[in-house]
């Protein structure tokens, strides 16, 4: 397992990148490499309001027949009141989750599972910009998270497109949508 963090000030960067058993004993249990060829799992996000896209987010990592694994995010303080006027801060997750797996099926097909969960952070209440607000702002308007998640199971051949997840935000009418797509390493 290969670990890289990145701290500017007080938010940090996460990312976590697996694909198989960490240390050396667990490579020496492996079994022998598979006759799948290197695939590569692209996932594109859209975020779309009224029609009008608003975000799009690109992952794109190995994939094959051992479970591949992708976190990326931030722990984002949120506080809490304890109390009077005491408050603490509670740390939450802010970004993606990915696992991915493709097996070799007849006729040049693949068997993908995937698992995605995607958050993100909405400032509610007070509208000047983050640094701008006093802890007290913060405290009284406290961020909303959004969460899109989804299970994906196809059969998928090399350089076809799926549509994942496409789903609509009950509070903000925004729609996401997962387009995932299959295609050889290079």
């Amino acid at each position: 397992m290969k670990k890289i963090a990145f701290v500017p000030g007080a938010v940090g960067l996460l990312l976590v990148w697996t694909t198989g058993a960490a240390g050396q004993e667990a490579r020496e249990a492996e079994p022998p490499p598979s006759a799948t060829p290197s695939l590569r799992v692209e996932l594109v996000v859209n975020k779309l309001l009224a029609g009008k896209r608003v975000s799009s987010l690109v992952y794109a990592f190995p994939c094959g027949d051992r479970k591949t694994t992708m976190k990326l995010g931030v722990e984002v303080p949120v506080p809490v009141r304890k109390g009077g006027d005491l408050l603490e801060f509670q740390y939450r997750n802010v970004g993606a989750n990915i696992e991915c797996e493709a097996r070799p099926m007849q006729g040049g097909r693949f068997g993908v599972r995937l698992g995605f969960e995607q958050s993100s952070l909405h400032l509610a209440g007070d509208k000047t910009a983050a640094g701008e607000q006093t802890l007290e702002s913060r405290a009284a308007n406290p961020p909303v998270f959004r969460t899109a998640m989804g299970q994906l199971t196809a059969v998928l051949r090399e350089g076809q497109t799926t549509q994942a997840i496409m789903g609509t935000d009950p509070v903000s009418g925004e729609v996401t949508v997962v387009d995932v797509t299959l295609s050889a390493m290079k």
